[in-house]
């Protein structure tokens, strides 16, 4: 492939990712942001976990307090044991009930051998039961405080997680949006090279009239704007695969006549590495969300510990049986209960898996702290890095673009031929296209850096007017 060539086709290559959502005016950064925070899948993920978490906490404190149950029963019978009771607890229990009318006391002691009647075969029998029981727990070896210790860590650590989400959300949001942005702006390269080539194609034409050139040199020209006018389509086409993107990320079905506002830029954090790295470690979303997991899981073997503790309740209960609704006998029960399992083999084994997990939470700690530090070191540099490409290719773009203007001198002149031309041409096309992702690369890894560090939010952010796009140079 011809210099010119590989020069066009490289512009393509700098077009990214990203895209936008219905309506009738360009939506900015934090529109852009809002929409997502309110609809994207994966902030109601987070916002449902956070949710179920603070359920978790409420169920284990309520096990705290007492529990009221109320029921209601029916039952009809002819079981001797059964029926006598139901008897008792209605309070309705006659001599009678044990077969009195049988007795005989001219029998004297044979008497004594009959079976009563009433008592051993009763017919049909009913009861309506109801009961209040109040359930009063005392002490259950620390399960209950260890649970709710537990079910807060967890809240806290959804909590962090639901922060991270929207950090990482606002990163996604920032590589679409910007995405837009360079795929616009590769769209402007690729206008400008497509403005050269017709020009190339007209000064050949009428060079080739004059017999200064050969028809080799304008069928050059030819290929050159035809492959110009393909990287534009191709950047269009990129664009709109952008504004697709983006309109996922912020929920919006489709793109049609919409745009973005302002490109945007995060600013470089201050301080060095170490005190960058020192603050990511205290202030990361996902740092704290595993802190929180690890004090959760040592919560988990206060609740097994539990099972070797004697566990102490009380309940109270009212109770009202009769054979109808309206005339149940009253009666109550009070008592308390101290119960302390004194052989269980299973709860070693509860114990050593909450050991256990404890040490799975410090390891998989331990591996995002040692990782969060690397990965900082390495979006600190890329930063700095990135900032430093956009001033060189800023300088390259100038310096390419007053070399072109000299060859085209020199071509106008007789002294330069069309083929060193197109591939000043190319170069051009080339460097300005780096400048557009370079840019887009310094946005990014600046908004990576802020992502380590866990404090990426739209007040880091700022809006810069016309210089995330390619300057205005020269015409090629």
């Amino acid at each position: 492939m011809s210099g010119p060539s590989r020069g066009l086709r490289r512009i393509s290559i700098l077009l990214l990712a990203a895209g936008l959502s219905p309506a009738v005016h360009a939506l900015d950064f934090a529109d852009c942001v809002q929409d997502a925070l309110r609809q994207n899948p994966a902030m109601l993920e987070a916002h449902a976990q956070a949710a179920e978490a603070q359920g978790a906490v409420s169920s284990a404190q309520g096990h705290l307090l007492p529990k009221l149950t109320a029921s209601f029963s029916a039952s009809q019978s002819n079981n001797a044991l059964t029926v006598f009771g139901m008897k008792l607890s209605q309070r309705r229990a006659t001599f009678n009930s044990f077969g009195a009318n049988q007795f005989d006391p001219n029998l004297g002691a044979a008497g004594l051998s009959i079976a009563p009647g009433n008592l051993d075969h009763p017919s049909g029998y009913h009861n309506f039961g109801t009961k209040l029981q109040l359930d009063i727990p005392i002490w259950n070896g620390g399960a209950i405080r260890g649970g709710i210790d537990e079910a807060t860590a967890m809240l806290r650590a959804a909590q962090n997680g639901d922060r991270a989400a929207r950090q990482k959300l606002i990163f996604e949001i920032l590589q679409a949006y910007d995405g837009v942005v360079a795929a616009q702006s590769a769209i402007e390269v690729a206008e400008k090279s497509r403005k050269a080539a017709e020009a190339y194609v007209k000064t050949s034409r009428q060079l080739l009239a004059r017999g200064v050139i050969v028809k080799s040199d304008l069928l050059s020209a030819e290929v050159h704007l035809e492959e110009a006018q393909l990287a534009l389509q191709h950047a269009r086409d990129q664009r709109e695969n952008a504004l697709e993107n983006l309109a996922v990320l912020i929920g919006r079905a489709k793109t049609d006549g919409l745009e973005v506002g302002a490109p945007v830029m995060p600013s470089f954090p201050q301080g060095d590495l170490q005190q960058l790295q020192a603050q990511a470690l205290a202030d990361n979303a996902g740092i704290l969300a595993l802190r929180e997991q690890l004090k959760a899981a040592r919560a988990g073997i206060t609740v097994a510990r539990a099972a070797y503790m004697p566990h102490i309740n009380a309940m109270a209960n009212q109770e009202w049986n009769g054979t109808g609704l309206g005339n149940g006998a009253p009666s109550y029960t009070v008592g308390g209960e101290v119960s302390w399992a004194a052989l269980d083999f299973a709860r070693g084994g509860q114990v050593d898996s909450a050991r256990a997990k404890v040490q799975l939470q410090l390891a998989k700690l331990q591996q995002a702290e040692d990782h969060l530090r690397v990965q900082l070191g390495q979006a600190w540099r890329a930063a700095q890095e990135a900032s430093l490409r956009v001033k060189s290719r800023e300088l390259a773009v100038k310096q390419a673009e007053e070399a072109q203007r000299l060859l085209r001198l020199r071509y106008d002149n007789g002294v330069e031929t069309l083929t060193g031309l197109l591939r000043g041409q190319a170069e051009l096309d080339r460097i300005r296209a780096e400048l557009v992702q370079a840019r887009y690369d310094e946005a990014v890894e600046r908004a990576a850096l802020w992502l380590a560090l866990g404090k990426l939010e739209l007040s880091n952010i700022v809006a810069v007017t016309g210089e995330s796009m390619p300057r205005e140079g020269a015409a090629g």
